[in-house]
């Protein structure tokens, strides 16, 4: 799969948690850029049309980190069985979203106490912390 498609497919996939929608390149830059590795909105389009074919290192490390995949993933050729274990994720996550399975689960979780909800985001950013990712109520 050419990097084109795997990016593509990630911003696609990748839906901005605040609309509920995938991300445009205009987004995808900003947050990237945000995140200390300029971007343009023109560029990740020339590099999902396949205008671009390399990616620079410190560009492939920006947008890995934004999407949460590896590094590798986003490399000129990379390992099949990457590709299949990423690509595998992202269908599994697009048929939960597609399924509405994580919004039958947060109008549930309004149900519960404020305190309840409170202890279960704490949760969650212990465990987000434990990984090693940085919680960002923002996004």
């Amino acid at each position: 799969m050419p990097l084109a498609a795997r990016l593509k497919r990630l911003r696609e996939v990748m839906v901005n948690p605040k609309s509920g929608l995938p991300y445009s390149q205009r987004e995808v830059a900003a947050a990237i850029t945000a995140a200390g590795t300029p971007m343009t909105g023109s560029y990740i389009a020339l590099l999902e049309g396949g205008d671009r074919a390399k990616i620079s290192l410190d560009k492939a490390i920006g947008l890995a980190q934004f999407y949460g995949v590896p590094v590798e993933y986003l490399s000129e050729n990379p390992d099949r069985e990457l590709v299949a274990q990423v690509s595998s994720q992202l269908d599994l996550f697009e048929a939960i979203l597609k399924s509405g399975a994580v919004q039958m689960r947060f109008r549930q979780a309004e149900e519960l106490s404020p305190e309840a909800r409170q202890r279960i985001a704490q949760v969650i950013r212990q465990e987000m912390e434990n990984e090693g990712i940085v919680y960002d109520p923002g996004t």
